[in-house]
């Protein structure tokens, strides 16, 4: 946080929630800042959609005047963190990214036929989920582009990425402004319809973003560390033996790809230091 005379900046510069920007401390500080104008500084990916709920409710509660300015990527949770501004502006050059929620389905295993009834109650729960959630983000899209529910949730379907023109041309930002883009790296390989100039950036992937992956996968944080301790030269004898049980043990239960990627040896050629 950066604070100038009776001005604020703040930052959104990562994933949001996950191990990215924690919502409860991004909303204690913005909650301690008193000031007139907070300008909110976008560059993210996106991340858990209730954790970016709770930052936009903040954003929109608080007392100052919030200028959103997207310095890069607003995709996802964070282009509706977006919508919360007074006043948004967009680097020429950055895009944002508006698509249907989406979680996270683990159904890999053995399953008998209770199970699969089971998984089909609990995928038809999810889907009621989503389709709320989806009504929720459409509707702020279509309060600030002066547009029908229907029109903002096509957007979604479609997995929309605006550049700057054309997210001004749309009513979702209020000007377009000249700056050096910032071009943080991020995984976008669960996305479909990534523009050419972004997937530049998903060739450099950084030791904390295999961290992510492999936490993801069923590996516990030391583990997931252990394996990266030798830059991806090793394999899963480089761990130490009494982390083995945690290595061969997946966190989740019926997890084929957790325990595929724990009890292979995994080498990665060339990996890049995150900056």
């Amino acid at each position: 946080m950066v604070n100038k005379s009776n001005e604020a900046t703040l930052y959104l510069y990562d994933e949001i929630g996950f191990w990215g920007i924690n919502a409860q401390e991004f909303v204690t500080n913005l909650n301690a800042v008193d000031a007139d104008t907070i300008h909110l500084r976008v560059d993210s990916i996106g991340g858990d959609v209730f954790a970016a709920r709770a930052i936009q409710t903040a954003l929109k509660q608080h007392k100052a005047k919030i200028i959103v300015h997207i310095d890069g990527l607003a995709a996802s949770a964070a282009s509706f963190i977006a919508m919360a501004g007074d006043e948004i502006e967009m680097t020429d050059g950055g895009f944002m990214m508006i698509h249907k929620a989406m979680s996270f389905v683990d159904i890999f295993g053995y399953f008998n036929c209770d199970d699969c009834t089971k998984l089909t109650e609990d995928m038809g729960k999810e889907q009621e989920r989503l389709d709320k959630v989806d009504d929720s983000i459409a509707n702020d899209y279509a309060k600030r582009a002066g547009k029908t529910l229907e029109e903002t949730k096509q957007w979604m379907a479609d997995e929309s990425w605006f550049t700057a023109q054309e997210a001004l041309d749309l009513g979702l930002i209020d000007r377009v402004y000249t700056g050096e883009v910032v071009e943080n790296t991020y995984d976008l390989s669960v996305f479909n319809r990534v523009p050419d100039k972004l997937k530049e950036r998903e060739k450099n992937v950084t030791k904390r973003e295999i961290e992510r992956i492999l936490r993801d996968a069923g590996c516990s944080q030391t583990v997931a560390k252990a394996i990266l301790a030798k830059g991806w030269e090793g394999t899963r004898r480089d761990v130490a033996p009494e982390q083995q049980r945690e290595v061969v043990t997946p966190k989740r239960k019926k997890d084929r790809i957790a325990e595929l990627l724990t009890r292979a040896e995994i080498i990665a050629p060339t990996m890049r230091d995150e900056q």
